[in-house]
């Protein structure tokens, strides 16, 4: 880590610590959830200076994203209800995001950042819509994952995990009391279907 870095840390600990110390000495009075709030957004600003003061620094996006979202939800959670774990959610989720936005090999960062997006979203939902909602973010996150280029190539085989979460969401929507009589065929179909798809474009090339 760069002197930089470091001095941008230690300096966001020290503010810390005085703000947090006058949160417990009750200095803030009524606005003691605004302090804090605001002692997490510091928090996460201190982790995003050190990944731009260095890209390689790419981890520093998940706590900054955390603490971020974490304020946030401290600030605005009370105007949003059941909504505001949507905002902590989604900050980690956009931390990942950005993760694989700043590297392509960390094509990776897609698969929990999907997840963390699509809980956000459905985190104020409620029945057959919030599972079917679920199941079709988490399909449209390994779709992602298969359409967009890599230094390793395309990732074709989340094709498959998408396909079968896409009828997995249908089903769940629909109220399918039996899902698993239907999945397994589809798997089967699925594939078998896969199998021969890479045979014929191997053989083509």
């Amino acid at each position: 880590m760069r002197t930089s870095s470091a001095v941008w840390l230690a300096s966001a600990l020290l503010v810390a610590g005085v703000v947090l110390l006058l949160v417990n000495l009750g200095v803030f009075g009524d606005q003691e959830a605004a302090a804090r709030g605001a002692l997490f957004v510091l928090g996460g600003v201190a982790f995003l200076a050190v990944f731009a003061r260095s890209r390689q620094q790419w981890w520093a996006l998940i706590p900054g994203g955390a603490l971020l979202g974490l304020g946030a939800t401290a600030l605005f959670g009370s105007a949003l209800g059941a909504w505001s774990g949507a905002l902590f959610l989604g900050a980690i989720g956009l931390a990942f995001g950005l993760i694989f936005l700043n590297d392509r090999d960390h094509w990776w960062a897609l698969i929990p950042g999907g997840v963390l997006v699509t809980l956000a979203l459905v985190s104020g939902m409620r029945g057959n819509v919030q599972a079917g909602v679920f199941f079709f973010g988490l399909a449209a996150t390994f779709a992602l994952v298969a359409l967009v280029p890599t230094p390793d190539g395309r990732q074709s085989w989340a094709w498959i995990p998408s396909v079968a979460l896409v009828l997995v969401g249908a089903m769940t929507t629909t109220g399918i009391r039996d899902p698993l009589s239907i999945v397994g065929p589809a798997a089967l179909i699925l594939a078998g279907g896969f199998v021969i798809l890479r045979h014929f474009v191997y053989r083509r090339r």
